[in-house]
């Protein structure tokens, strides 16, 4: 007599199947994860992107610099912000108390020369930014980057307490491009009598003599600004650190009252 099979036995031999694959694949033991290998793709991975953001960097047109404001205490030297590669604009933002300066001058003043200005009377430097003071601190805004763009108008506050007037300080700040060179200006501080020259000794070794502003009535703090040539094919190095190493600020006596090295 034949037997007609059970219609659970597919199903117990499909559960038995299941269970021998289930211990079979337990029974398994993964091979050990190639950390070691893992880490060197990543390193790789890191420095072919490290490389590409460094290539798309060196062809910006224009090249902003580490601006700096430093006080003769290292532990509370600052760094003030760079400008945003797509301008040439210092973008070190602080709110520009309201005034109404003065006209411009109509022409640039010559290196090496002194000016006492009266608070709001704007002068033009070379490189074309316009500087002008006030009781609070220095103003300036850089040559528009487009036509018809008036620029900004920016402020570094010489009463805020970020700078130690107690001492003598210089900050830096500054704009420009590897083809047009870079125009530096900043703040001296806390000196003890009239400043009368400046000069800005450049990456190179070169010195320059810049241009010192002072308000009327006032000798113990200043501007000072200079401009700078660099070689495009420098400029545009990875390895270049800014077109200024050190400024020094001189009296009438041609004593040092403020210096500053910005060298790395």
């Amino acid at each position: 007599m034949n037997h007609r099979p059970s219609s659970e036995a597919p199903a117990d031999t499909g559960q038995r199947l299941r269970e021998a694959f289930a211990e079979v694949a337990y029974d398994v033991t993964p091979p050990p994860v190639p950390l070691a290998a893992i880490e060197r793709d990543g390193r790789r991975r890191r420095s072919r992107r490290r490389a590409a953001v460094l290539s798309t960097g060196c062809g910006l047109l224009l090249l902003p610099f580490v601006m700096l404001a430093l006080r003769p205490d290292g532990p509370s030297d600052s760094v003030e912000p760079m400008s945003p590669p797509a301008t040439s604009r210092q973008a070190t933002h602080s709110a520009s108390p309201s005034s109404s300066p003065s006209p411009s001058r109509p022409s640039a003043p010559p290196a090496g020369k002194v000016h006492v200005v009266e608070p709001g009377e704007r002068v033009t430097v070379a490189g074309g930014t316009k500087l002008w003071l006030t009781a609070e601190g220095k103003h300036w805004q850089d040559p528009p980057v487009e036509p018809g763009d008036p620029g900004l108008e920016e402020f570094r506050s010489i009463v805020d307490g970020n700078l130690d007037t107690s001492a003598p300080g210089i900050s830096m700040q500054g704009s420009g491009s590897a083809t047009g060179g870079y125009t530096v200006h900043g703040l001296f501080y806390g000196v003890r009598s009239a400043a009368t020259r400046v000069e800005v000794t450049a990456y190179d070794g070169e010195i320059i003599d810049g241009t010192v502003l002072r308000l009327k009535g006032n000798t113990g703090w200043g501007v000072y600004s200079a401009q700078v040539k660099v070689p495009e094919e420098l400029a545009r190095s990875l390895d270049f650190d800014g077109p200024v190493d050190k400024v020094t600020v001189y009296d009438a006596a041609g004593e040092v009252i403020a210096e500053m090295d910005f060298g790395r």
